[in-house]
């Protein structure tokens, strides 16, 4: 016997397929849902991940309602609004569940593909079904699964985005704890207890990184803007705080340095000391001394920018008042000189210097020829006589010039030709 297939104004396949078909399909319905579980326990295993009782008994129960519900839509011969939303409801919450217990929908996708697939084979020998037929149950069945698939996705969705929320706001709250210059006793207990609900496995040693946008510290925190960091699962991330930053675990591991880098990408980090994770606060505490040479281009920005790579130039930063007097007192014999002058000697004196004593080598660092370096050395031995023979004297003299990098000019207000850091 031919069913012939109807009439129908709209665009649902629904509305044209014999309803006659649907029950001719039901007893279809136990083979088919278990052809479905077996491709599905076939895929689980190959992924090494075996279904579980009770999971293959929900799926086979989650399948069967909907291949039920698609010959409940083919004898209705239509979409009955009552009929869809429940549909959608029970697949929004299966959705969900999966997503509570940290699936994915893979294996509902399996299923109702596998279920379609032999389905569609066992129509397709049969006699009583035209070509047209099975073009319009072909087209039935693809958008069934689209409503599905959308019901489905939207719960997993749903669960899951407040699941990351929730997981986010938990990571935030042990980041506060773990940074807290003032911690309290009881927060620092609390530790093990934040990290659990953070899902972050405790290391044994941290770094802290200052996030900054672009190659210079100064040029703002906008590392949470424009392109969205993709920093490793293990780092912990505050980017709503006022200064954005990461705590890296394990900073001295195998490729940890690469890995961050490779995340900045378009951005840049200020990374302090691996500390104990107790003493996180001082990693980061570095590390803002380190932004602020940054930002002042006493060191250069780009890329991540490494505490330990900088500690000469800290040191110099962190009494300015000092290194000034130091300056004072030991680049005295040059104060009368005018300050173009000054600052050629200056320049001439530290490249001497850092050249170990090498005139030739002075004069490619200053771009100059060497006779000018002989010249303006020799009208500095007349000024500090013995001092330049003396390894004291030099490595003081050396300080003092370098921190000039690093300090910057001297406040006005001095004497006219104070020497200038």
């Amino acid at each position: 016997m031919t069913y012939p297939l109807r009439e129908s104004p709209g665009t649902d396949p629904f509305g044209r397929i014999p309803p006659e078909l649907g029950a001719r399909l039901r007893a279809l319905v136990p083979p088919l849902v278990e052809e479905a579980l077996v491709d599905i326990r076939r895929r689980a295993e190959a992924r090494s991940r075996p279904l579980e009782p009770a999971e293959a008994e929900e799926l086979r129960r989650v399948v069967g309602a909907g291949v039920h519900a698609f010959l409940d839509r083919v004898e209705g011969g239509g979409r009955s609004p009552d009929h869809v939303d429940a549909l959608a409801a029970g697949f929004r919450e299966f959705g969900a569940d999966e997503a509570r217990n940290g699936r994915t929908l893979e294996c509902l996708h399996t299923g109702m593909r596998t279920a379609a697939a032999a389905a569609w084979r066992r129509l397709a020998g049969a006699d009583t079904l035209t070509r047209d037929h099975m073009a319009v149950l072909g087209e039935a069945i693809f958008a069934f699964q689209e409503e599905v698939s959308t019901a489905a996705a939207e719960g997993h969705a749903r669960v899951r985005g407040a699941g990351v929320e929730a997981l986010r706001r938990r990571r935030t709250r042990l980041l506060e704890v773990l940074l807290a210059e003032a911690g309290t006793e009881q927060e620092a207990r609390a530790v093990p207890s934040l990290a659990r609900a953070a899902r972050w496995r405790v290391p044994e040693r941290v770094a802290v990184a200052l996030l900054y946008r672009g190659p210079s510290a100064g040029r703002g925190a906008g590392a949470a803007g424009g392109r969205p960091l993709a920093l490793p699962p293990d780092v912990l991330v505050g980017l709503d705080r006022a200064e954005p930053c990461a705590l890296v675990p394990d900073p001295e591991g195998p490729g940890r340095l690469r890995a961050l880098e490779r995340s900045l990408r378009g951005s840049g980090a200020v990374l302090g000391p691996s500390v104990a994770l107790d003493r996180a606060p001082v990693s980061l505490a570095r590390a803002r001394a380190l932004a602020e040479l940054v930002r002042s281009g006493a060191v250069p920005g780009g890329g991540v920018v490494r505490w330990e790579d900088h500690l000469a130039a800290l040191l110099l930063s962190r009494d300015r008042e000092l290194v000034t007097e130091m300056a004072r007192s030991r680049l005295a014999p040059m104060a009368h000189l005018r300050a173009p002058q000054w600052e050629r000697m200056a320049d001439t004196l530290l490249a001497w210097l850092e050249s170990g004593l090498n005139a030739n080598e002075a004069a490619e660092r200053l771009r100059v020829h060497p006779q000018t370096v002989r010249y303006r050395m020799r009208q500095l031995e007349e000024l500090f006589g013995a001092r330049l023979r003396d390894p004291g004297e030099r490595f003081e003299l050396e300080l003092v010039l370098r921190a000039r990098r690093v300090v910057g000019p001297l406040e006005e207000g001095g004497a006219e030709r104070a020497p200038r850091l």
